[in-house]
């Protein structure tokens, strides 16, 4: 198979003394990180019960409610 463009241009740079950027990634010891999980019941609910908590700390229950009252004047005769 032929050499990408990107794999001839690092073994120019490591061949001319630069950095090898394969040494700066990070090894997983085996872990896969694209393994997932499907979250429990609880954990569904809890996040449920936190979604957009932070946004809403500021605000009161009630503070946008309307309330209408009407006046009444009795009229003298």
């Amino acid at each position: 198979m032929a050499k990408s463009q990107a794999q001839k241009l690092r073994q120019r740079n490591v061949r001319e003394g630069k950095l090898d950027p394969a040494i700066h990634r990070l090894h997983w010891n085996g872990v896969n990180p694209v393994s997932k999980r499907t979250p429990s019941l609880k954990e569904l609910q809890a996040k449920q019960q936190h979604k957009h908590k932070s946004r809403n700390l500021n605000h009161r229950h009630g503070d946008d409610s309307f309330f209408h009252a009407s006046l009444i004047i009795p009229s003298v005769i």
